[in-house]
C-alpha cells in the first residue's frame, strides 16, 4: 500500500531503511526532539523495529508507514498510527522526519495530513490523538494547522537538557476534521 501527494509517498519500512533509522535514532538533536533525551539504540534494536513495522496491523496494533521524497526517492523518516482501538476508534499518531537538512521544509504537515485523512476516511477513527515535548515549537505548529487541538499538559514529565520539560496532549476528532 502507498499513500501519496505531489511530494511524498508513503511505504511500508523495508530493512534497507534500518542504517538511515540507526544513524537517526543516535544523533542527539534528533532524539531530544522525538524522545526527549539522548539514548544509544543498537542497529539491533533498529532491524528488530523496522521487521515489526512490517507485520499486519491487526497483530502488531501499529500501522507504521516509511516516508520517501516523490523526486528521488529518499527515506526521510516515518509516520505511524499505534496504540489503536477499534472498540474507540481511535489511535495515537507520530511522525519523526530524521534528515534534519528537511527540517522546516513543511514535509511534517503534509504527512500529518496524509495520515488524518486515512485515519478517518479509511480506517473509521474517531479519535486520533498524539503527545509532543513543549519545547518541540515546529511540531506543535505543524499539529497545529492540521487541525489537532491541545487536551492538556503533563506537567515536567521528561527529563532533557538538564531540566524537567512538559509533555502537551494534542487530539483531533472526526467531526472536526476537515479535508483540505
Amino acid at each position: 500500500m502507498i499513500l501519496r501527494n505531489e511530494r511524498l509517498y508513503l511505504r511500508i519500512p523495508v530493512q534497507e531503511d534500518t542504517p538511515l533509522r540507526h544513524e537517526w535514532f543516535n544523533d542527539p538533536q534528533f532524539t531530544r526532539l522525538y524522545l526527549g533525551r539522548p539514548t544509544y539504540i543498537t542497529y539491533k534494536q533498529i532491524e528488530e523495529e523496522v521487521k515489526f513495522a512490517a507485520l499486519p496491523a491487526s497483530y502488531t496494533g501499529m500501522f507504521e508507514l516509511a516516508l520517501l521524497t516523490s523526486d528521488n526517492n529518499r527515506y526521510i523518516g516515518n509516520t505511524f498510527f499505534r496504540k489503536i482501538n477499534m472498540a474507540d476508534r481511535s489511535a495515537e499518531y507520530g511522525i519523526f522526519i530524521g534528515a534534519q537538512d528537511l527540517w522546516g521544509g513543511h514535509f511534517g504537515t503534509e504527512v500529518t495530513r496524509i495520515m488524518v485523512d486515512y485515519g478517518f476516511n479509511e480506517l473509521g477513527f474517531n479519535r486520533i490523538w498524539l503527545t509532543v515535548l513543549s519545547f518541540n515549537h515546529r511540531a506543535i505548529s505543524c499539529f497545529e494547522k492540521c487541525g489537532f487541538k491541545n487536551e492538556g499538559v503533563f506537567r515536567k514529565a521528561i527529563f532533557s537538557g538538564g531540566t524537567f520539560n512538559d509533555v502537551y496532549s494534542m487530539s483531533i476528532l472526526e467531526e472536526e476534521y476537515i479535508q483540505k
